[in-house]
C-alpha cells in the first residue's frame, strides 16, 4: 500500500513539472511573438491609443501611490493583477 501511495505521489510531481515546463515554454513563445509584433507595429508606424483614464494612472504613479495606481489601472484595462503590476512599473519607468 505504502509503495502505491509513494508512486502516486511521484507520478503527482512530475506531471506538475511537466506542466509548469510547458507553462514556461508557452510564455517564452508569446513573449518572442509580442517582441516581433511591437517591432513591426513600430515599422508601420501604428499608435496604439492608450485607455480613457490612463492619466488618473500617471498621477497615481507620480504621487507614489502603486497599489492604488495598479487597481485603477485594472479598473481601466480589465487585466490581471499581474499584467497591471507591470504595466504599472513600466509607465513608472518612463515617468521618473
Amino acid at each position: 500500500m505504502e509503495i502505491l501511495v509513494m508512486l502516486l505521489v511521484v507520478m503527482l510531481v512530475l506531471n506538475w513539472i511537466s506542466a509548469s515546463g510547458h507553462r514556461r515554454s508557452q510564455q517564452r513563445a508569446l513573449d518572442k511573438l509580442q517582441t516581433k509584433l511591437d517591432l513591426v507595429m513600430a515599422q508601420l508606424g501604428v499608435v496604439v491609443p492608450e485607455p480613457e483614464g490612463i492619466a488618473d494612472v500617471d498621477a497615481l504613479i507620480r504621487a507614489d501611490r502603486k497599489v492604488e495606481a495598479v487597481k485603477r489601472y485594472r479598473e481601466i484595462t480589465g487585466d490581471d493583477l499581474v499584467e497591471a503590476k507591470a504595466a504599472v512599473d513600466r509607465r513608472a519607468a518612463t515617468l521618473t
